[in-house]
């Protein structure tokens, strides 16, 4: 019994040293459009023992994690994970808002004063972000000394996940590039990179179907109207990535591009380039990498949900991830890391093929420019008919901003012509809920939409009447396709799997937000949570 003792002390003083250790290299993983119910209808058909069955069986899964904020987008998806915090606490309220000031519409991450690096686009930066990120707090923690790196397709989310102090790098066209912001001119390994034409190799190439039998099982037909062809990318199986231009790279390709797997297989290979040229994981403190995956999201609004095209893509990204594992495990051991994995959000279905399958059904497409002729034209019959303006200023999303400078004008209280507009708008057979700044301000809502709301409200960002649609109705200015932002399941109901020495495998049915990935991978590694965070530490799962 003596010796059973010794060897358990020593066990758990082992133990306790190791998890005393701050991991190597901290990797962030958001797959961009990727609801749960995908690994609820694809898990059988992923790799056995990598990709995300690797982190399901090694890891903790939060299978009940959803957002809590009501616009479903891809900036503020990616701001809540890295900060902790909804749009009402970072800012980021959408892809991009009103800006009354300016008098115009402005991306999230827009920065006139930083000048965008390898490419001629405008300036982008974090200026917008309000907050501090879990990536900025590594960076204090360590005096500087960590290296926070952001790659992603998309330049809001590198930028909104490498937060204030690191690094984020995106593509365009057929470049990675960053911004001044960062930097004055762009390391030599990724000019090297650049250089050799990386993202062009797949002119040409063919995106075939992988599992045709189960596809067919699974999915809905593979060839059907409401798919979308943008670039000429083709609505069914196989797909040659070319755009509109067989001949020649044409700015169509990189859409075309976008649109497949290959821009996943392309990013990760950046991202190992990344990952070995920064030494990452060999500084003597913990590294931090977060790695944006866009393709997901561009198939899923091409193509739908319920799409060959989604299904091949995640079995492909799938295996992709497992080889970024393997990576991860020859460079310095997946017991050196820390994975969280996670999304932005989830994808409603295609209207049209809910009708197709239950001709009944109320789905349907809701187009903006619709919805300000009618809120113009109610506001005219209630308030009468300003010369030569409009009642509406600018309408974003599901944001209305009413026209200020004519209500003042027309001496017209704000508060008279939001309850005009709400009253209205509840009378369209799509519309769930509205909900006006005032109601905000004062909290004289009761239903969860309008809490949901409320988490999603900036008042220097947000529109002055806010409304949300109906379950299985989308903002849609086309008619094929699908969308997203919405605070139903589908779209808000996301993965949540943490990996590493410090969690405990197993599944969690407790409540969970992706807002939590923050402040439980900075009790994770010993350091602080971002200073406004309102996401819990996952203790349940933590050793």
């Amino acid at each position: 019994m003596k010796k059973l003792n010794l060897v358990l002390t020593a066990l758990l003083a082992f133990t306790s040293t190791l998890l005393a250790q701050p991991p190597k290299v901290a990797v962030v993983i958001v797959l961009d459009q990727f609801p749960y119910s995908y690994i609820q209808r694809f898990q059988p058909y992923f790799s056995k023992n990598g990709g995300i069955n690797y982190l399901l069986q090694h890891g903790a899964n939060f299978v009940n994690a959803e957002y809590e904020h009501a616009f479903t987008k891809t900036s503020p998806g990616h701001a809540a994970i890295s900060t902790g915090t909804y749009s009402n606490t970072n800012g980021i309220i959408g892809n991009d808002w009103y800006d009354r000031a300016k008098k115009k519409r402005i991306g999230c991450v827009n920065d006139d004063s930083a000048k965008v690096i390898g490419n001629k686009s405008g300036g982008r930066s974090p200026k917008n972000l309000l907050t501090y990120t879990i990536g900025d707090m590594l960076r204090l923690q360590t005096n500087f000394h960590s290296k926070v790196i952001a790659v992603s397709n998309k330049d809001r989310a590198a930028i909104l996940m490498a937060g204030k102090f690191g690094i984020a790098y995106w593509t365009e066209d057929s470049l990675f590039i960053t911004s001044t912001y960062y930097m004055q001119a762009l390391p030599d390994y990724i000019r090297e990179f650049n250089s050799v034409g990386f993202l062009k190799k797949y002119f040409g190439v063919e995106w075939k179907e992988g599992n045709a039998e189960a596809a067919a099982f699974l999915c809905d037909d593979d060839d059907v109207p409401y798919e979308a062809n943008w670039a000429k990318i083709n609505k069914k199986f196989p797909h040659i990535i070319v755009g509109e231009n067989s001949s020649t790279i044409t700015p169509s390709y990189y859409i075309a591009l976008n649109h497949s797997p290959f821009a996943t297989e392309s990013l990760l290979e950046f991202a190992r380039k990344v990952f070995k040229a920064e030494s990452l994981g060999m500084h003597g403190v913990t590294d931090f990498l977060c790695i944006g995956v866009s393709a997901t999201d561009e198939i899923g609004h091409a193509f739908g949900p319920n799409s060959h095209e989604t299904f091949d893509n995640i079995l492909k990204t799938d295996e992709m991830l497992g080889q970024f594992f393997s990576f991860l495990e020859k460079q310095i051991g997946l017991e050196n890391c820390l994975i969280a994995l996670s999304s932005d959000h989830g994808i409603a279905p295609i209207p049209e093929y809910l009708r197709k399958r239950s001709p009944n059904s109320t789905a349907g497409r809701v187009k903006s420019r619709e919805i300000v002729k009618f809120a113009e034209r109610v506001l005219q019959n209630k308030l009468g008919n300003p010369s030569g303006k409009n009642w509406i200023e600018q309408i974003v999303e599901c944001d209305i901003y009413l026209n200020r400078d004519v209500m003042r004008e027309y001496n017209i209280s704000p508060d008279s012509a939001m309850r005009v507009l709400k009253d209205s708008l509840l009378s369209l057979p799509f519309i769930a809920d509205v909900i006006t700044r005032d109601e905000i301000a004062n909290r004289h809502f009761s239903t969860t939409l309008g809490e949901k709301v409320e988490k999603t409200f900036h008042p220097q960002r947000s529109g002055d009447v806010i409304y949300l649609l109906k379950p299985y109705n989308i903002m849609s200015g086309d008619s094929v396709g699908s969308n997203h932002g919405q605070p139903y399941e589908y779209d808000s109901h996301v993965p949540l799997i943490l990996f590493g020495r410090n969690f405990k495998q197993g599944i969690y049915y407790e409540q969970a937000s992706p807002i939590d990935i923050a402040a439980t991978l900075a009790a994770a590694l010993g350091i602080d949570s971002p200073p406004t965070r309102e996401g819990r530490i996952l203790k349940e799962a933590m050793k």
